[in-house]
C-alpha cells in the first residue's frame, strides 16, 4: 500500500514520488471512465464486489473524520492502465469494504460521501493489499492549461488517474474539478499535439480556499504521494502565476546536437571521437587522451585541466541566423587548477579564446571575481558572432557558487532578449541582455580546454527557446532529484 510520504525533503520527494512505478500511462475517455460511482456493478468479470468473497485482495475501512467507520458508501477501484477495469463495493455497518483485484499494476482506490471524498493509489502485485481510507472535506482544482503563456489549450483532458474526475477544458483552457480530497494529488493532462508537446502531470494540494499547482514533471512511471502541507521549498516548483499550466516542449522539439557521451570511438591520430547523435555538427574531436567514466546517465567524459579537451571543429552553422540558445547539460566540476582571485574557464563554448578576430558566440564558464562572482559560480555569455566579446552585460551570473564535486544539471536559455540559467531546474540567474541574433562565425565549440577538472555528461544544444516548465520538467525527466 502507498502510504501518504512526507514532502519535506525538497525537490527530491516529488520526483522519488513520480518515478517509483514502471507503467507508460496510456488513457481512454469512454463512457465507463466518467461515470459516478456506482453501488452494484456487474456485467463484466472485472467489476465485482462483497467483502464475503474469498478473492477480495484489497481490504480496509473507510473512516470518516472522528475514526468511525461509515456504511453504505461505494469504494471503486479503476485499473490505471487499462480504465475499463472498474470494481466497486458498498462499505458495510463497520465500514468494512473489499475488493477483487486480478490484474496486476496500479489502482486509484476512491469514495465520495456528500462533501467529503476519498483517494489514494494501490500498487497491486498479487500480493493481499489492506488499506485504511480516511474521508477529508472535498474542495475543487480550477486552474487554466496553456500550450505556451499566450495559447490556451482547449478541448484538453484533464484528469486524477484511477478516478472519476476527469474534464475537458473550455475554449478558454479552463477547467475545474469538483469534489477532490483536501491533500495532495497529481492531476494528468494529455497533449493536444504530442509532436509538439509532452503529457504531462502536476502535483495539486487542494484546500479549503485555494490549490497550489506544481510541475510539470513526467507523464510515464508515477506513483502518487500526498500529505496536508507542503514545506516551503516545494513552493519552487510553481509558476508565478500558479493557476496557469503550461504543457511541457517536446525534448526533441529545437534540438540539433547531442552528445551522450556514452562512447568514446579511438582516431589513428591519437586523438578520439565523440559523435553528435543528432547529427547537427561534425562530430567532436576528443583530445589528450580523455576517457570516459561513471556519469549520471551512463557514461561521461572527463576533462581533466587544459591538454584534455574536446572540440567540434566544423558546427555546420548550427547557430547561423539563431534567435534562441538552449544548452543543457550534466555537469560536475571536480577541481580548479587555479589560485587567481579572478578567472573565467569555459565549460562548453563557441569561442575563440582572445585572438583579435574572434567571432564568439557563447559559453557556460565557470567565474570568480568577475560579473559580480566572488565565489565560484556558473555564468553564461553570449554574443553576436560578429567581433563582440563575451562580455559581463550579457551575462547571467548564477546568484549562488557551484557546488564542487557535486552533479548539476544546467540549463541555459536565451531568447533574444534575456538569458536565464537554471540549476537542477531551479532559476539560478538572469540577465536582459542586448544581443538579438547569431551571426555567422566559424568559432569552433569547445568543451573544457581550462585549467579544471571536470565531468561532461548528456550536453544539448537547441535553437528553440524553452519556458521554466519545460526546464523543470526535462530536469525530472533526465533523472534529477533522485
Amino acid at each position: 500500500m502507498h502510504k501518504f510520504a512526507s514532502f519535506k525533503s525538497s525537490v527530491a520527494a516529488i520526483w522519488n514520488m513520480l518515478t517509483a512505478g514502471a507503467a507508460i500511462i496510456a488513457f481512454t475517455f469512454g463512457t465507463a471512465f466518467i461515470t459516478m460511482f456506482c453501488t452494484a456493478c456487474s456485467d463484466s468479470d472485472d467489476v465485482a464486489g462483497g467483502i464475503s468473497e474469498e478473492t477480495n485482495t484489497l481490504a480496509g475501512v473507510l473512516l470518516d473524520s472522528k475514526g468511525n467507520g461509515v456504511s453504505g458508501v461505494a469504494v471503486v477501484a479503476r485499473h490505471i492502465e487499462v480504465d475499463s477495469i472498474v470494481l466497486a463495493d458498498t462499505t458495510g455497518s463497520d465500514g468494512a469494504f473489499g475488493l477483487p483485484l486480478k490484474r496486476q499494476g496500479q489502482y486509484g482506490i476512491s469514495a465520495v460521501v456528500d462533501s467529503s471524498a476519498y483517494y489514494e493509489t494501490v500498487d497491486y502485485d498479487g500480493n493481499e493489499i489492506s488499506v485504511s481510507a480516511s474521508l477529508k472535506p472535498a474542495g475543487k482544482i480550477s486552474g487554466t492549461m496553456n500550450l505556451r503563456s499566450d495559447t490556451v489549450a482547449a478541448n484538453v483532458s484533464v484528469y486524477i488517474p484511477g478516478s472519476r474526475w476527469v474534464t475537458e477544458t473550455d475554449e478558454n483552457g479552463e477547467f475545474t474539478l469538483e469534489g477532490i480530497p483536501f491533500g495532495i494529488v497529481p492531476l494528468f493532462a494529455k497533449s493536444p499535439n504530442p509532436v509538439q508537446f509532452n503529457d504531462a502531470v502536476y502535483v495539486v494540494e487542494v484546500g479549503k480556499k485555494s490549490t497550489t499547482f506544481m510541475g510539470p514533471v513526467p507523464f510515464e512511471n508515477f506513483e502518487v504521494f500526498a500529505e496536508d502541507s507542503l514545506d516551503e521549498d516545494i513552493a519552487l516548483l510553481t509558476e508565478a502565476d500558479n493557476e496557469t499550466l503550461l504543457f511541457p516542449l517536446s525534448t526533441e522539439y529545437g534540438v540539433r546536437s547531442w552528445w551522450s557521451m556514452d562512447y568514446l570511438t579511438p582516431q589513428k591520430n591519437k586523438t578520439s571521437v565523440v559523435s553528435d547523435v543528432r547529427g547537427g555538427t561534425e562530430n567532436m574531436l576528443v583530445y589528450g587522451g580523455a576517457e570516459l567514466d561513471s556519469g549520471v546517465n551512463n557514461s561521461a567524459l572527463v576533462l581533466d585541466g587544459a591538454k584534455k579537451y574536446g572540440v567540434v571543429e566544423n558546427d555546420r552553422g548550427v547557430l547561423d541566423s539563431a534567435t534562441a540558445i538552449v544548452l543543457e547539460a550534466w555537469l560536475l566540476v571536480d577541481s580548479v587548477l587555479s589560485d587567481e582571485d579572478s578567472y573565467r574557464k569555459n565549460i562548453i563554448g563557441k569561442v575563440g579564446f582572445g585572438s583579435l578576430d574572434d567571432q564568439d558566440v557563447f559559453s557556460l564558464a565557470l567565474v570568480k571575481g568577475e560579473c559580480g562572482a566572488k565565489k565560484p559560480s556558473l555564468a553564461f555569455f553570449v554574443a553576436s558572432g560578429d567581433g563582440d566579446s563575451l562580455s559581463c552585460k550579457n551575462a547571467a551570473v548564477a546568484e549562488s557558487s557551484l557546488d564542487v564535486g557535486s552533479w548539476v544539471y544546467v540549463t541555459a536559455v536565451w531568447n533574444g532578449e534575456s538569458i536565464s540559467l537554471y540549476q537542477n531546474g531551479v532559476l539560478s540567474g538572469e540577465k536582459t541582455v542586448s544581443v538579438k541574433q547569431i551571426n555567422v562565425s566559424s568559432e569552433p565549440i569547445f568543451f573544457g580546454k581550462e585549467a579544471i577538472n571536470l565531468k561532461l555528461d548528456d550536453v544539448r544544444l537547441g535553437v528553440k527557446a524553452i519556458t521554466a516548465a519545460d526546464v523543470l520538467f526535462r530536469y525530472y525527466l533526465k533523472g534529477g532529484a533522485k
